[in-house]
């Protein structure tokens, strides 16, 4: 595990070599810099890992993955969405360049995002097409999108633990479970329903975790704006309290270890990288 982050430079220096010399492109790698986690990428890569294949050898299609989560920030961050000034320990995209950039940004990272999958040699056509397709699911109109326009919509408003749950099983958690089937399919696990609850328990306890260290960080940790907070978004505090949230927490990291378990992954790297994200500090 401690290879991926330079795998993942690796693929982002080779996709960037790719790009015609502009603005747009100093752009690119400007939004894909700075102090992001990669976690998308890294899950993919340790699904892989954990069922004994060669995971250096999907590096450029686990970027993929990186490439939609880092162009769904760059929208976010826009005026019209969040209007965040920080984002991955930097100013933001938009900020750095211009608006107009920055869409432009997002509308490139998404194409090239399914382009790196069609363009894998390592990958069958198959398994292109099923992770193309799970890909642009968990993403579309039915998936993060969807998941925005919901954010949006909570805004002023007191909230509930529905609207919470639809908002972060849509925003965050379907680019999780993408990541795991993604790699589930290139480790050619079958299991795909249990991956896929794998990633939405990750992704739900992940944002519960947001909301929590929101409450007891600062920007300059995190790295990041704190824009629920200004624009009257609900949050899990804001609706149940400290102790209901940790307990709903708890919920979640018990579920993870049994299908942890029930999948066979329990001591695995995928295992490993699954702890480090639920004890971070940011």
């Amino acid at each position: 595990m401690e290879n991926y982050d330079i795998w993942i430079d690796q693929a982002i220096d080779q996709y960037l070599e790719t790009l015609v010399q502009s603005r747009l492109k100093s752009a690119i790698r400007y939004a894909l810099s700075g102090t992001g986690k990669r976690l998308r990428p890294k899950l993919m890569l340790a699904t892989i890992e954990a069922r004994g294949f060669n995971a250096k050898d999907y590096a450029s299609v686990a970027l993929a993955l990186e490439l939609v989560h880092t162009y769904s920030l760059v929208h976010d961050d826009l005026p019209a969405m969040d209007d965040d000034a920080l984002r991955r320990g930097q100013p933001t995209t938009h900020i750095q360049f211009d608006e107009a950039t920055a869409i432009l940004v997002g509308d490139a990272l998404l194409s090239d995002a399914f382009r790196l999958i069609s363009e894998a040699a390592q990958i069958s056509p198959d398994k292109q097409s099923a992770m193309i397709r799970i890909l642009a699911e968990k993403i579309g109109s039915k998936g993060m999108v969807y998941g925005q326009i919901l954010d949006i919509a909570s805004e002023n408003t007191s909230g509930d633990v529905a609207q919470l749950m639809a908002i972060n099983t849509h925003k965050t958690a379907h680019l999780l479970e993408a990541a795991l089937m993604m790699g589930a399919i290139a480790s050619n696990e079958s299991n795909l329903e249990r991956t896929e609850q794998l990633g939405r328990d990750l992704g739900l306890l992940y944002q519960i975790q947001d909301d929590l260290l929101e409450a007891t960080s600062d920007e300059a940790t995190a790295g990041k704006s704190f824009s629920d907070d200004r624009r009257k978004k609900p949050t899990y505090l804001t609706v149940l309290g400290l102790a209901k949230t940790q307990a709903m927490n708890d919920q979640y990291y018990a579920s993870i270890q049994a299908t942890l378990k029930a999948l066979e992954l329990e001591h695995t790297v995928l295992d490993e990288l699954i702890q480090t994200i639920i004890h971070r500090t940011y």
